[in-house]
């Protein structure tokens, strides 16, 4: 009879993201999983071809497990992403901080269809114009996250919340082309669900 298998691909991916927490992703490698796992190699390479596919799966796993939102507020699917690279800095950096190859998308956003929809209601866009001003807030968000997860500045909540409000303002500002505080006032009237 053969010895039951006691390390699962569930296991392996546990141990790999719990390595990458508290080592850095520069640690992640087969035989510190193993050493993690107090097992040999065989049984990670018995679950995954290699390590890049390892890596793969755990970014996957990654992001939809630690960024996933119901995109309901705008605001608190950006405030979960910063919260995520200030919590998790070296999962963020597993995740963000890694060359990616020709062709590969640059953001991976498990909430983005949602977000261009809620957009294109609230705000009266079409859903070019949905997406554009989503990939805007996306790279302002996004530079903030890198700055929070590589400890370059430390945004503190409130300042998190006033930079991401203001933003919105003056991105809101150009693509509904308002040319009154009035006008700007209306359209965030209409889009205080997505900022709450």
């Amino acid at each position: 009879m053969p010895p039951q298998k006691r390390i699962f691909r569930e296991d392996i991916l546990e141990a790999a993201a719990d390595l990458v927490r508290q080592e850095g992703p520069a640690a992640l490698s087969v035989r510190n999983i193993a050493k993690k796992l107090g097992c040999s190699t065989q049984p990670v390479y018995s679950e995954f071809e290699n390590m890049e596919t390892l890596r793969e799966e755990l970014t996957a796993r990654v992001r939809e497990r630690c960024l996933r939102e119901d995109a309901g507020s705008y605001k608190q699917v950006a405030l979960s992403f910063l919260q995520f690279a200030r919590r998790e800095k070296n999962l963020f950096q597993l995740v963000y901080l890694r060359r990616r190859v020709e062709g590969e998308r640059f953001f991976e956003d498990p909430n983005e269809a949602q977000t261009i929809r809620k957009l294109q209601v609230n705000l009266e866009l079409t859903a070019r114009q949905a997406a554009e001003m989503h990939r805007r807030m996306q790279y302002y968000c996004y530079s903030m996250a890198v700055m929070m997860a590589t400890g370059y500045l430390n945004f503190s909540e409130e300042e998190v919340s006033r930079e991401l409000t203001e933003y919105y303002r003056i991105i809101l500002s150009y693509y509904k082309q308002t040319k009154s505080e009035q006008e700007l006032q209306h359209w965030l009237e209409r889009s205080r669900n997505l900022l709450v």
